[in-house]
């Protein structure tokens, strides 16, 4: 398959229409091919949108300065406006993928809600990123490759050179006699997708040489059984979501175990958290799922699951609130109390059932086992039974404020009041309300 610049536009045309497209410009052939092309159609009459370009320098390599240096030169030549920006990797773990990570950063943040970024990955990409992940136990969402298009930030992200080698590109390159920079990293072999590039591949091309072509369906059968599984997911997410915004225990249990696992991946995907794994999704499955109950919770890396009222809830860890007594005086005027880190208490005044009398300070604790109250026209019972019968999520109950007067449990929010302080018929009292903290996520937009 022969590459020339009239190609890129049956790919423009099936992204979403942008006022601007911005090229992330490496210096490297594939990303100078493709802005040339760009150029090219310019020149032609079939492109309207303007043209810019995105140069990201990792200050990694010592010829960092010459890349850039690079870039705004052919820019200038070819008369494109060029962004660059220098950015901080970590020196900790792969630098590869803190290299990746760092640059996908800036996309996200200079990324306008108009434009559109053209990658310049290409067919000879796409193949070693599968064989890199199929090494690493991928599933169907990682074998299906680098994704044409995605949303990056306020923008949109485009990679249409992904049906084309690196030989095609670099045939157009040298029929328009273009100049590009080698990055001198590609040939050290201790990056395995280097190992991939130059020990692995020319083997395979040796023994089959048009194995890409064959390649090419595959991973178009791969993203194809990708978006159906994901399609099967939303269909199964939107059953089983509750009106509380919860997964109904009840719809899960009756879906076979891979299903339930592409149920989850989806609604972790939707609540913006990451993939949590083979593993960890298969002991979901066959440990929580079977024998959840009420209050139960599975850890994951990012949140918690938890059982409550016969859904499932992710939630955010928070750090333990404040041990710490505080006292609320409330002859200060006090109405309004920031609790360290543990949302808020407010009194307001209730003509319904309040405290009465209320005292002029109150003490401000938290849970250490064995409390208990004693609500109006019921026995005595330990905090913990009616914390569970008032339907107070689990993720609450250690974090639920209590409040004394001396050594008397005097008001649980939510729960209830003691008897021997609540407001008769008649009466003014005050009642407390704990604004707590946010900790169930929220589909991400």
């Amino acid at each position: 398959m022969s590459y020339s610049a009239d190609k890129l536009l049956p790919a423009l045309q099936q992204a979403p229409a942008a006022k601007r497209y911005v090229v992330a410009l490496s210096g490297g052939l594939d990303s100078v091919v493709l802005l040339h092309s760009l150029c090219a159609l310019r020149a032609e009459g079939q492109l309207t949108s303007e043209i810019s370009a995105l140069h990201i320098n990792h200050n990694l390599s010592p010829i960092a300065q010459q890349w850039q240096a690079f870039c705004q030169q052919i820019c200038a030549d070819w008369q494109v406006s060029l962004h660059t920006e220098a950015i901080e990797v970590s020196a900790s773990g792969s630098i590869e993928t803190a290299a990746r990570n760092s640059r996908y950063q800036a996309f996200r943040e200079l990324l306008q809600a108009d434009e559109l970024l053209l990658m310049a990955h290409h067919l000879d990409d796409q193949i070693e990123t599968v064989l890199f992940r199929l090494t690493r136990g991928a599933g169907a969402q990682g074998l299906a490759g680098i994704p044409a298009q995605r949303q990056l930030g306020s923008g949109r992200l485009l990679r249409p050179l992904l049906q084309y080698g690196r030989a095609e590109l670099a045939a157009y390159a040298a029929m328009h006699q273009l100049a590009w920079q080698e990055d001198e990293s590609n040939s050290d072999q201790q990056h395995d997708r280097n190992y991939l590039r130059h020990q692995v591949l020319p083997q395979i091309e040796k023994r089959w040489p048009d194995y890409r072509q064959s390649w090419r369906k595959s991973l178009a059968l791969l993203s194809e059984n990708d978006d159906l599984q994901k399609q099967l997911g939303a269909i199964d997410l939107r059953d089983a979501t509750t009106e509380m915004g919860g997964i109904s225990v009840a719809v899960m249990q009756s879906l076979g175990s891979a299903r339930q696992r592409n149920l989850l991946r989806c609604w972790l995907q939707q609540l913006g958290v990451r993939d949590p794994g083979w593993n960890t999704l298969h002991q979901f499955v066959s440990e929580f799922i079977p024998g959840v109950s009420r209050g139960s919770k599975f850890a994951l890396e990012s949140c918690d699951v938890y059982q409550h009222q016969a859904q499932l809830f992710a939630v955010q860890p928070l750090p333990e609130p404040g041990l710490e007594a505080q006292t609320l005086r409330l002859d200060d005027g006090a109405i309004d109390f920031s609790l360290n880190g543990n949302g808020r208490l407010r009194i307001e005044a209730s003509q319904v059932e309040g405290i009465c009398p209320l005292p002029h300070a109150l003490q401000v604790k938290y849970r250490e086992g064995g409390e208990s109250l004693k609500l109006k026209g019921r026995p005595q019972k330990k905090l913990k039974q009616l914390l569970q019968e008032s339907g107070m999520p689990p993720w609450q109950r250690q974090r639920v404020p209590l409040l004394f007067a001396d050594a008397e449990l005097v008001c649980v929010p939510g729960v209830g009041i003691a008897e021997s302080y609540l407001a008769q018929s008649g009466q003014n009292g005050a009642q407390v309300v704990w604004a707590a903290p946010t900790q169930l996520l929220a589909p991400k937009s």
